[in-house]
């Protein structure tokens, strides 16, 4: 690679290098997920797309004591399949881009987006 196409693809680096989500594990359950059977378009299965959807609550279920994300696997699943509540999507997208590591904890994260809008 050459010496600019890594500067781009470091521009779009969000958290510490290493530190965020994991694209290689993202993309094989990403193809687990794509060898279910196709969700058309019947009314029926737009419903049973939008239960699976990844709601507030459910998001909430994903992080331990701490805030740190331990069922990620299960969320990403849900994205895949359902999409994201309009409610969370700025925080879970965060994660999906690598902004923060999936072992940090809700403190670190507040800290670094204050840090951020200053």
């Amino acid at each position: 690679m050459s010496v600019e196409g890594e500067e781009s693809r470091q521009q779009w680096i969000c958290g510490k290098v290493g530190g965020g989500v994991n694209l290689q594990r993202v993309s094989s359950i990403v193809r687990d997920i794509g060898e279910q059977p196709c969700l058309h378009q019947s009314p029926i299965k737009v419903v049973i797309a939008i239960s699976k959807m990844l709601k507030p609550e459910k998001w909430q279920a994903v992080f331990d004591s701490d805030g740190k994300p331990i069922g990620f696997q299960k969320a990403l699943k849900l994205i895949v399949l359902g999409g994201v509540d309009p409610s969370i999507r700025p925080e879970v997208w965060e994660f999906l881009l690598g902004c923060y590591s999936l072992s940090s904890t809700a403190d670190y994260r507040r800290e670094l987006r204050t840090a951020r809008r200053s």
